[in-house]
């Protein structure tokens, strides 16, 4: 028997006993708080919304001490976040790449309006009513790219009444956290609110053994927000809200990803390499200038995960400013909602891309060489500066609108229509250059290269997504409930995407030019030329656009043929494409009694088609996604005190856009999208709150999560593309022999493979306890957080998994008897785990594959805050 049967009669089942058997609660008053949600758009109580939601009110962050997105994540089932590579999934479905031509899996709402990024939900407690993620394809009410869910964040409104506060955290790392808000009535109708919060953390998490500056959370950072609320008459209510921030942080978001496991490459030019690798420079180059101590690589000298050493310090600098607004039109028994929303984000991520501290080196001469028998007053050796630079750059803007017509009636009938339209255009440049490399200025034979870069690519695209959609929910009788819901989606993506690449050194660039010096093309190497080596333009032959020899596949997507600009040597190529579907949900309630809810849902959910742009490659756009979800559950007040919701789910998922990596046989390692053809996707997930005393609550959740591929044939691993490693399945046409081995590629099956980002278990627990004394109350709160271990590829090697963690916080919270002030200290990370959140393999020039680049769960912190309301 499949799990979708068993899913299905074990619902039945559940059903069936809870008719049969449940006790009612006691009349008495619940010692669990209720919680309320927007999740279908309109207020319920969670408990009476059909959804698997988890939600967080700004009382729970502050009590358990949920602060970022990482902190949600460790407490909602099915919810997998990365902080090295800035990546969510939900249920096994998310995005497994940045390049924003291919969105995420999991739509973010801020006040009901759509953005790009997860950041938002890790806002402060005192600017975030609540934040709730729903989880599951959300097909009917929110549409765009919810395929694996939606993250809802609702801010804190306007009050009535007068009321500031101020806050002030102080923790170690000298970091400093101050914030305010004011809010209150301006006259009658309308009220206002004003809030602020500076970040700041002088101190990092990991240590530049280089002596540069240490990385890792260093940031300084700024929000600014104002809202304005009206009452517009007696039916018209009107809210606008303007946000500002701005930050620069010191290295990658969230801090530096960690260093490498992998031994430096012996070769002088490792796998993808355009120009020769620091590698060679620390192990046989000569004359060699470094800065610092470590020279190679920093982990296997010193041990020291948290230890690095480079020359070019890690920052990224954002901008953001938003602005969203909603009226509401009170009509009889109806409600018009029309709701509008502006963002744009600026961001800029700079990085040293050879991560090391090496400054130059010479590549030692060939005695018999052209350079050597030339004398060294018309050629010397070839002086290599390894410094390469890498600046990604996020220059982004978005606005949507969406009109809703809600019922407010009591009756057995409520339903929902609406129109939705999103508009966004960014551009997102990705350059590497070689500022110290001064034949890179002057390419031979191609245009002039002032800024040296040795590659780079860039997209201008724009995005449109239209929607209509509706929902019915009909209780046909007392204790039923029936949903129907359908949305109609159509996308379109246009724009140009952009490269240019140099070649520096490499023998198989070098043989082209061989002609030019009298030398064979064998002999057209660094050793033999020295410092007549010259810098080449590779950029039409790597990013051709054209697909390989006997390749007769359309060229989905591409308008148009690849053009380079002779005075820039950039290659541009114009792209377009278009997707709709027909998605919704449908769904059956049972209500035996007020305490109990049991649900049964199908959903459809679809994310639109994308491109792999900016590198020029043969075949750019990827199929859309699909998945048929369905789900059976059970939420339940047990008693006062006791509360279990219980969802059990099964995915077909077809056409999983994911990220294939090639190594050609000149140039870097480029990036292609794959459509996966099924993967099954089943679990179950426990959520559970219990009152055993007045004073005491105990939260447990609990998620099993199977995310199987079923079908996936012949896709080549960059890192092992011979398929010889332990455990791979070679599958398809042999290829081209692979220049490291001697062996020919060959593809592999991945019928079986763990989708990435998909942890098997998770478990999270904590408990809150509070003292009742005559100064005010204390409230005790200690969290056990684990989470299995997890692929962090879809190749599912020992290299890419990353082992199972665990973590321990814990937080005191004491509020004097009026309600004036707060104090709080509180630790995460109690025992300084050094645990790895994700980790990958390297494959170096003789084809060994290592364990490679890891990303490291935050240390210890510990810290106090001090809250005052005015």
């Amino acid at each position: 028997m499949g799990f979708k049967h068993r899913l299905l009669l074990s619902g039945a089942a559940l059903s069936v006993a809870f008719g049969a058997t449940a006790a009612r609660a006691q009349e008495e008053a619940s010692l669990l708080d209720e919680v309320v949600v927007t999740a279908e758009k309109r207020e319920e109580s969670i408990q009476d919304v059909p959804v698997a939601i988890t939600a967080f009110t700004a009382e729970r962050r502050e009590l358990i001490g949920i602060e970022t997105v990482t902190d949600m994540t460790n407490f909602t089932p099915g919810l997998n976040y990365s902080v090295g590579t800035d990546r969510i999934t939900l249920r096994g479905i998310g995005r497994l790449t940045n390049n924003l031509a291919s969105e995420g899996g999991v739509a973010n709402y801020v006040d009901g309006v759509y953005s790009s990024s997860s950041v938002s939900a890790g806002g402060s407690p005192l600017m975030i009513d609540r934040v709730e993620v729903l989880r599951g394809p959300q097909g009917t009410l929110y549409g765009r790219n919810s395929i694996g869910g939606a993250i809802n964040t609702i801010s804190k409104r306007p009050t009535n009444e007068f009321y500031a506060e101020v806050r002030a955290t102080f923790a170690n790392y000298d970091r400093q956290y101050y914030e305010g808000v004011i809010s209150g009535p301006i006259t009658q109708g309308l009220r206002y609110r004003l809030s602020v919060g500076r970040l700041n953390q002088d101190e990092g998490w990991f240590t530049n053994y280089a002596g540069g500056p240490d990385e890792g959370e260093i940031r300084d950072s700024w929000y600014y927000e104002g809202q304005l609320e009206a009452d517009l008459g007696e039916n018209v209510e009107a809210w606008v809200k303007v946000a500002f921030s701005q930050y620069n942080n010191r290295a990658s978001p969230g801090g530096r990803s960690g260093g490498s496991f992998a031994q430096p490459d012996p070769s002088l030019f490792g796998p993808g390499s355009l120009s020769p690798s620091t590698g060679f420079g620390y192990l046989s180059g000569a004359n060699l200038v470094a800065i610092g101590p470590i020279r190679g690589n920093t982990v296997l000298q010193t041990g020291d995960l948290r230890g690095f050493s480079t020359n070019i310090p890690g920052e990224n600098d954002q901008e953001s400013e938003s602005i969203v607004g909603e009226i509401i039109w009170r009509l009889p028994g109806m409600d018009l909602k029309y709701l509008a929303g502006y963002s744009h984000y600026d961001y800029e991520l700079t990085t040293d891309f050879d991560a090391s501290a090496i400054v130059s080196y010479q590549v030692p001469l060939n005695p018999t060489g052209l350079c050597a028998l030339l004398g060294p007053a018309r050629c010397q050796p070839f002086t290599v500066f390894p410094n390469v630079v890498s600046q990604y750059v996020e220059d982004k803007e978005w606005w949507s609108h969406e009109v809703n017509l809600t019922s407010t009636t009591e009756g057995p009938l409520q339903w929902i229509v609406g129109a939705y339209y999103y508009h966004e255009k960014y551009r997102q440049p990705v350059t590497l250059t070689e500022p110290d490399q001064p034949q890179l200025a002057a390419p031979l034979g191609a245009a002039p290269n002032p800024l040296r870069i040795i590659y780079h690519t860039n997209q201008a695209m724009e995005a449109e997504s239209k929607a209509v959609f509706g929902q019915i929910d009909w209780s046909f009788a007392p204790t039923w409930r029936a949903t129907v819901g359908l949305r109609y989606t159509q996308d379109e993506k246009a724009g140009v995407e952009s490269t240019r690449q140099m070649c520096l050194g490499l023998p198989s660039c070098l043989a082209s030019i061989a002609g030019l010096f009298g030398v064979s093309p064998a002999n057209a190497t660094i050793a033999n030329l020295g410092s007549l080596t010259p810098a080449l333009d590779i950029t039409n032959s790597v990013a051709s656009g054209l697909p390989p020899a006997g390749v007769t596949a359309p060229q989905n997507g591409v308008v148009g043929p690849a053009v380079t600009n002779p005075a820039t040597g950039i290659r541009s190529r114009a792209l377009a494409g278009e997707w709709d579907a027909w998605t919704g949900t449908a769904g059956l309630e049972w209500k035996p009694e007020e305490e109990t809810l049991v649900y049964g849902r199908y959903s459809r959910g679809y994310k639109a088609g994308g491109f792999n742009s900016g590198t020029i490659t043969a075949f750019p756009e990827t199929k859309p996604e699909f998945v048929d979800a369905y789900e059976l559950g059970v939420k339940r007040d047990w008693s006062r005190s006791f509360q279990t919701n219980i969802s059990a789910f099964y995915y077909d998922y077809t056409d999983a856009q994911v990220l294939v990596t090639y190594q050609p046989e000149i140039g870097p390692r480029y990036s292609t999208y794959f459509n996966l053809p099924k993967s099954t996707i089943q679990g179950i997930e426990i959520e559970s709150t219990w009152a055993p005393l007045d004073n005491l609550r105990i939260l447990a959740n609990y998620a099993y999560l199977d995310a199987q591929i079923d079908e996936a044939c012949c896709i080549v691993d960059s890192d092992d593309p011979t398929a010889m490693l332990p455990g791979a399945r070679p599958a398809g046409p042999l290829g081209p022999i692979d220049a490291a081995t001697g062996q020919p590629t060959r593809g592999q099956d991945l019928a079986g493979q763990t989708l990435p980002a998909s942890p098997k278990h998770k478990v999270a627990v904590n408990a809150l306890y509070t003292w009742d004394l005559a100064p005010g109350s204390l409230t005790g709160s200690i969290s056990w957080l684990w989470r299995d271990e997890v692929y962090s590829s879809m190749f599912n090697r020992e290299l890419n998994l990353a082992p199972s963690r665990s973590q321990i916080d814990a937080r005191l919270t004491f509020t004097d008897a009026e309600d004036r002030y707060t104090l709080v200290a509180y630790v995460q990370n109690l025992t300084d785990e050094e645990d790895i959140d994700s980790i990958g393999a390297s494959r170096n020039s003789l084809g060994v594959i290592q364990p490679g680049a890891y990303s490291l769960v935050p240390p210890r912190t510990y810290g106090v805050q001090i809250q005052y309301r005015f």
